[in-house]
C-alpha cells in the first residue's frame, strides 16, 4: 500500500469524484420511489373515491392504509431489480433524503390517524407535506424536474379550497401524478437514455 500523502490537487480531485459518484448513484434510482409511491397513492385514492361514491360507507377510508403496504411491496420488488444492475452503495446524501422522507411519512401517518378522531383537511395537509418532500429532494439532488414538480404539487393543493367532499380525491390523484409519477418517469427516461448512450 502506498502511504504517500496526497497533494491539495489530488485531494480536491478525490472529493469531487466522490460527490459526482454519489449524485450519479442517487440519480440512477431516484425515479423509483417517485413512480412506486405515486402510482400506489393514485390507485388507492381512486379505489377509495369509487367505493365511497358507490357505498357511502365511511369504512372505505380505512383503505388509505393500503398505500404504504402497496408501495412497500413495490419498493421491494423494484429494489431487487435495481440492485442487480447497479452495485449501489448507500451514501450520506441517501441518509439525508431517507431521514427527510421518514419524518414526513411519520407526520403524514399521525395526521391521518388524527383525522379519524377529529375531521381535518387531510388531503390538503398530505399534499402540502409530500410537495415539500419532493421539493427538498429535488433541491438536494439538484434535479429541477423534481423541484418544479414538488412546487407544482404545493400550488395545486390550493384546489382543495374549491372542491368539497369525496371529489377531493380526484384532485389528490392529479396532484400525485404531477408531483411524483410524471417527474419519476422523466427521470427514468433520462436514465434509460444515458445508459443507451454509454
Amino acid at each position: 500500500m502506498n502511504n504517500k500523502q496526497m497533494n491539495a490537487s489530488e485531494s480536491l480531485d478525490l472529493i469531487t469524484r466522490m460527490i459526482t459518484d454519489t449524485r450519479q448513484n442517487i440519480e440512477r434510482s431516484a425515479h423509483r420511489p417517485f413512480i412506486v409511491w405515486g402510482y400506489a397513492t393514485i390507485i388507492v385514492t381512486l379505489v377509495v373515491w369509487y367505493l365511497y361514491r358507490t357505498t357511502q360507507s365511511e369504512n372505505c377510508f380505512f383503505i388509505w392504509f393500503a398505500i404504504p403496504v402497496l408501495a412497500g411491496i413495490g419498493m421491494i420488488i423494484t429494489g431487487k431489480k435495481d440492485n442487480k444492475h447497479t452495485g449501489y452503495v448507500r451514501t450520506p446524501i441517501d441518509r439525508v433524503l431517507s431521514h427527510i422522507w421518514i419524518v414526513l411519512s411519520v407526520v403524514a401517518f399521525i395526521t391521518t390517524l388524527s383525522s379519524f378522531i377529529k375531521p381535518l383537511p387531510i388531503l390538503f395537509i398530505i399534499s402540502i407535506l409530500m410537495g415539500a418532500g419532493s421539493t427538498m429532494t429535488g433541491l438536494i439532488l439538484q434535479q429541477k424536474t423534481i423541484s418544479i414538480a414538488g412546487f407544482a404539487g404545493i400550488v395545486l393543493s390550493l384546489l382543495f379550497l374549491t372542491v368539497d367532499g369525496i371529489n377531493q380525491c380526484l384532485i389528490f390523484a392529479v396532484i400525485f401524478f404531477v408531483m411524483m409519477v410524471l417527474p419519476g418517469h422523466i427521470l427514468q427516461y433520462r436514465q434509460h437514455k444515458q445508459r443507451s448512450n454509454v
